[in-house]
């Protein structure tokens, strides 16, 4: 392949326009936490008719973004009121604790600690503690944000008592004790189980549920806006893995009203390459995250999530420490930027080579200073490279926080009908998925309602308007 040119619109040279063979009403891209709730979401409430496919490239579901993070169940605290992460977070943090309690998924709520270590980051958290006491998370009872963030901000002896092991330099705190770990795993496993096993998510069942089909080992190659009418042509491509450059899989052609980008790493190269897409691409670089485990002394009691204030420098939350279910301690992640828009365009998968945890004496001692900080009596020769997670992050050129990227959401966007798009699920990811998948099934319902997709009958309006209650999508 040429470097010259973009790898979709090598694909679309690759892989010549194919009649499909079959239809389907609604096609999901990407087998990780966002696109599984998506699916459940379409199948529980698309009507008994309807059809929803799930494909994933991998052989099993998860294995990217969604098994390579800190496993954290977040408050939703650090995102600009009204954004979509503060929205989607808070929603979805509610939505997966009660889901995790109905069904078994195994999760634990353990609270969270932000300390300060000077006082000069005394403001950073007295300015967080101001931001979850803001009326406007409680000010529509019908908006998906209508859940509090309690906090207290705590002394520095407040916060040894509640953590022991912490530095004597700790001078202030803020306890958050609605962050919580989950068994990431778990819920990817409940949630193909409530795609394709009719019975099961009994509180989610409706008489209208469809049929959810998950295909994994399956990469989407090439999508063509239909030429009558507001479907999408999609070339399917199975035995890929292993092919040579210019070689192919079995490739085969359906049709879908409604395709969903939530293709995580793959979602701004997939986003490139519909046909008859003018707009000025996304822009989206790579960013990996190194994580340390470490079993030695002075963490003896921790028994919460412990975060740092950030330097004024960086923009990413510090070198925190994380729990597993098992109690095991692990220390980051960092932040590595390891490409750019146009890494991405010319080789999506550029990244995969960066997998491999950095086991560097400097980013050793680079953890270790920076939870020294807070944590004084770990010992350097303890910590030991454990893994690594890349994740997606988006340039948003609109927004006047160059420090912040929200969640990005396109549908129907230049004439794209029926197109929906998931660009930037970076972290709160995790924590967002459950609500990311109610709202996209909500836009698709409004869109309904207002006969843009289907025509539909005054008794389904009912029901749509009444599940569509609460959203402005």
């Amino acid at each position: 392949m040429s470097k010259a040119i973009s790898k979709a619109k090598y694909l679309r040279q690759l892989y010549p326009f194919k009649e499909p063979s079959t239809s389907i009403d609604h096609l999901v891209i990407g087998g990780g936490v966002v696109g599984l709730s998506v699916a459940a979401n379409l199948v529980n409430t698309s009507g008994k008719d309807k059809t929803t496919f799930l494909v994933e490239r991998r052989g099993q579901l998860g294995q990217e973004t969604t098994a390579r993070n800190s496993e954290v169940i977040h408050s939703g605290i650090y995102y600009p009121l009204g954004s979509l992460k503060s929205k989607l977070c808070i929603r979805g943090r509610d939505l997966l604790y009660d889901r995790c309690k109905r069904l078994g998924i195994n999760y634990k709520n353990t609270g969270k600690i932000v300390v300060a270590t000077s006082p000069s980051q005394i403001p950073y958290l007295e300015k967080l503690h101001k931001h979850s006491q803001d009326s406007s998370f409680l000010s529509n009872p019908n908006d998906i944000s209508t859940s509090s963030i309690f906090t207290k901000l705590l002394s520095g002896e407040e916060a040894r008592e509640l953590e022991p092991d912490l530095s004597k330099e700790v001078c202030k705190g803020l306890l958050i004790p609605s962050t919580g770990i989950i068994d990431s795993q778990g819920l990817v496993d409940s949630l193909s189980r409530e795609i394709e096993e009719s019975e099961y998510n009994q509180e989610s069942l409706t008489e209208d549920r469809g049929e959810g089909i998950i295909v994994l080992g399956t990469r989407v190659v090439r999508i063509d806006k239909e030429k009558k009418g507001n479907g999408w042509i999609v070339q399917l491509e199975t035995n890929w893995e292993g092919l040579e450059e210019g070689e192919k899989g079995d490739v085969e052609s359906v049709r879908a009203d409604i395709v969903v980008n939530a293709a995580g790493l793959g979602a701004v190269s997939l986003s490139e390459g519909v046909s008859g897409d003018n707009e000025d691409p996304i822009k989206m670089y790579a960013v990996k995250g190194n994580y340390m485990s470490y079993k030695g002394p002075g963490v003896g009691n921790v028994s919460r999530l412990i975060y740092p204030c950030p330097s004024a420098n960086i923009d990413h939350l510090g070198i925190h420490l994380t729990l597993d279910l098992e109690g095991n301690i692990k220390f980051g992640p960092d932040v590595e930027i390891i490409g750019n828009s146009k890494d991405y365009s010319i080789n999506p998968e550029f990244w995969e080579k960066h997998l491999s945890p950095n086991n560097s004496i400097k980013l050793i001692n680079k953890f270790f200073k920076n939870v020294s900080n807070y944590l004084p009596l770990i010992d350097l020769n303890k910590l030991q490279p454990d893994y690594s997670g890349i994740r997606p992050n988006i340039v948003d050129s609109s927004s006047k926080n160059s420090k912040f990227s929200d969640f990005l959401i396109k549908h129907d966007n230049n004439n794209k009908i029926g197109f929906i798009e998931l660009l930037g699920f970076n972290s709160p990811g995790l924590t967002s998925s459950l609500a990311i998948g109610e709202y996209v099934s909500k836009i698709l319902i409004q869109k309904q309602i207002k006969g843009k997709y289907s025509k539909i009958g005054n008794e389904q309006i009912k029901k749509l308007e009444y599940l569509s209650k609460g959203w402005e999508a």
